[in-house]
């Protein structure tokens, strides 16, 4: 079928192009393109609870990371942020665990506390070593669990949801002020999302 897009509208012409895509017949729609289509299939907007709010909001309806994470009371919310607040708590002392295991390993000092004053050192490893050696592989489990950890801490904040934020502040302040007094260096290099 030949036809002289020059002289159609823009609205025509996606209409046009909407005719025939994947064998669905798309003529009965209206000038949103949403009228008479069957959207089970995907996701379906009819059936969505609410919409996601792009701005700061004080709520006990939220869906938090996962959809069977969902706060529909303030009973719910609370318990929501006590988990919250717990993991940022938890998360700063993450941080600072790290850096103590860093230390110790780059020093040779023992994990475990020692018995004596006395600390022997080794003799320096081959790269092989090192790469392959357990403080370092307990290094990498642990950078991957601080990484997805905040990025769990970061999308939560972005609910927009105040109490949920509040959790996440306060949880990190709490974390901050119980593990932040071991620090060794001032600049944290293991940060992710702040």
């Amino acid at each position: 079928m030949a036809v002289d897009h020059s002289k159609m509208d823009h609205g025509s012409m996606a209409m046009l192009n909407m005719t025939d895509m994947n064998g669905m017949d798309h003529g009965s729609m209206n000038s949103n393109g949403m009228a008479g289509m069957d959207h089970s299939g995907m996701g379906g907007m009819d059936g969505m609870d609410h919409m996601m709010k792009m701005y700061f909001h004080f709520s006990c309806h939220s869906t938090i990371l996962f959809s069977f994470w969902k706060t529909t009371s303030w009973e719910g919310m609370l318990g929501s942020c006590i988990v919250i607040f717990i993991m940022a708590a938890l998360y700063e002392g993450l941080k600072v665990g790290r850096e103590i295991l860093l230390k110790r390993a780059l020093t040779n000092e023992p994990i475990s506390v020692p018995s004596s004053d006395v600390h022997i050192v080794q003799p320096a490893h081959s790269f092989r070593t090192m790469l392959l050696s357990r403080s370092h592989l307990l290094q990498s489990v642990l950078h991957v669990v601080q990484i997805v950890v905040s990025y769990f801490l970061m999308l939560i904040f972005m609910t927009f949801n105040m109490w949920l934020c509040i959790a996440v502040a306060l949880g990190a302040g709490v974390g901050y002020f119980l593990f932040a007094w071991k620090r060794t260096v001032i600049a944290d290099s293991n940060e992710h999302c702040h």
